[in-house]
């Protein structure tokens, strides 16, 4: 089973799970409205997609609201309404203490991973409320069910995105609209440092993303877990 050719708006299409799930869905047959920081990289993406692809896109920074507002207007125009929205975007920039806060790595990373996709949220999901249909997924991470030290900023912008899904998933049950979580652990991309193929790959985390969306309309998969082999983190 897969979603049937529908508009979907993706961000962080740029690089890693982004740019994997950009890439299948394309070949999918969905319009794509793809938004990513780097121009360069979404370039890339872009140059991976099928010949043909139905594709708007553009790159800014989703830590500005007007950018956000801008994009998504002109996504609609450009393809119609947006069936799925898919934030994908988001960042780690610091390791410090708890004891020690960085105060502007802790505001950045709220305004990436928590504010920007609420405000994609606000953009469009009342046009998936007119229409009685449409999914929110949002792309969060392990580090809202299980502490790891030195990711304390990290965490705790993921998580604040956890609570608020969980709040929009009640507040929409039985507009049609579903609002889907997927939790990865490690995966080897971009984002990381140094290379780790013991940890899932772009594609694997892009996969159940797929298997998320392709779910009847009776059917949600509110929250789904992914891990690699080699992680233990869990109880």
């Amino acid at each position: 089973m897969s979603l049937s050719p529908c508009h979907i708006l993706l961000t962080g299409a740029s690089s890693g799970i982004g740019r994997a799930l950009a890439i299948t869905l394309a070949a999918q047959g969905h319009k794509l409205s793809l938004c990513g920081r780097d121009p360069a990289k979404l370039a890339q993406s872009l140059a991976l997609l099928p010949p043909g692809a139905a594709v708007f896109s553009d790159s800014f920074s989703v830590t500005e609201a007007a950018a956000i507002h801008q994009f998504c207007q002109q996504a609609q125009q450009q393809f119609g309404a947006v069936d799925v929205l898919i934030n994908c975007a988001g960042g780690n920039s610091s390791r410090s203490s708890a004891t020690e806060p960085d105060w502007s790595a802790l505001e950045q990373m709220m305004q990436l991973n928590f504010y920007a996709p609420l405000h994609f949220i606000q953009q469009l999901v009342p046009g998936m409320q007119q229409q009685g249909k449409g999914i929110v997924l949002n792309v969060l991470s392990t580090v809202c069910l299980f502490s790891n030290p030195g990711i304390s900023a990290y965490s705790a912008s993921k998580a604040a995105l956890d609570s608020y899904s969980k709040v929009l998933r009640k507040e929409l049950n039985g507009t049609g609209v579903k609002v889907l979580s997927l939790y990865p652990g490690g995966v080897d991309t971009g984002f990381r440092a140094a290379s780790r193929p013991d940890y899932l790959s772009a594609e694997e985390v892009a996969n159940a993303i797929l298997l998320m969306l392709a779910s009847s309309a009776k059917a949600h998969i509110h929250e789904l877990v992914l891990r690699p082999a080699i992680e233990t983190n869990f109880c």
